[in-house]
């Protein structure tokens, strides 16, 4: 099997750091993942196979396969026999209006944040954060998120000794170390209620699901940020905007055309 000159020279670019606090088989799906999305790696294109991808980086097979597991669970590429691991994804850009920085984006709306923290705690070298956000209009408090971030001891020592129920964690991460927020990578999903989610969410009209947006902030390097899951209330209202590629609009319009003869 070859692979087409856009897979070599997106192989060729990719970089993995061992001495990263991110494990090799993230680091290598998101890089893969990255080339997918922006439609350098194009549909139906196949992607390097696992020895190829093993002997680039010195890896083990396991950490290539675990990589294509997320890939292949997210929809983004088929393993096909004879043919390898082929990409399955059509380029698509989406924005979410209302995802970020949950204090700067009530701030700027001349609104007052306020933020619950429900645990903070080190596990396996990570802080995990759980924080209810909400807004405060007199003394009633409407929450809209359950926010749930992991943070590397790592990259961000003695990040657990901040108090996050009354300081931003973007702000945080960008004053104190140098870390910028620039893009995110989440995978929407419905969740299930749990006991937490329906204790926060108690005044909002009752659900069977909760949406909820899952993944990784990165910064302008591409390096990871945080990791989180978002879990948004009934009562908010997301717009989203979709946007295809020339290509697939081209090649779209050229199959109207043809059904309309």
């Amino acid at each position: 099997m070859t692979t087409s000159p856009a897979a070599d020279d997106s192989l060729w670019r990719l970089k993995l750091d061992p001495y990263s606090s991110e494990q090799l088989y993230r680091q290598l799906y998101r890089g893969l993942r990255a080339s997918i999305l922006s439609g350098e790696l194009a549909e139906g294109e196949a992607i390097p196979s696992e020895n190829q991808l093993r002997d680039q980086f010195g890896i083990a097979r396991t950490t290539v396969r675990n990589a294509m597991s997320l890939l292949v669970s997210e929809g983004l590429v088929q393993q096909v026999r004879g043919r390898g691991t082929i990409v399955s994804h059509r380029p698509v850009s989406h924005s979410i209006w209302n995802f970020g920085s949950f204090t700067e984006l009530a701030r700027r709306q001349g609104q007052r944040p306020v933020t619950r923290v429900l645990e903070h705690e080190i596990r396996d070298g990570e802080l995990l954060l759980v924080r209810a956000r909400g807004l405060a209009n007199g003394d009633a408090v409407t929450w809209l998120n359950l926010d749930t971030s992991w943070l590397s001891q790592e990259l961000y020592p003695g990040i657990e000794n901040y108090d996050f129920a009354t300081q931003s964690l973007y702000e945080v991460l960008r004053r104190d170390y140098g870390r910028h927020p620039l893009r995110s990578e989440l995978l929407l999903a419905v969740v299930s209620p749990s006991d937490q989610l329906r204790e926060v969410f108690a005044t909002a009209p009752a659900v069977p699901g909760y949406l909820c947006a899952s993944g990784d902030v990165l910064d302008a390097d591409d390096r990871l940020v945080e990791r989180t899951s978002i879990v948004y209330s009934p009562a908010v209202q997301m717009k989203f905007a979709t946007r295809w590629g020339r290509g697939t609009a081209q090649l779209s319009a050229s199959r109207s055309a043809g059904e309309s003869k």
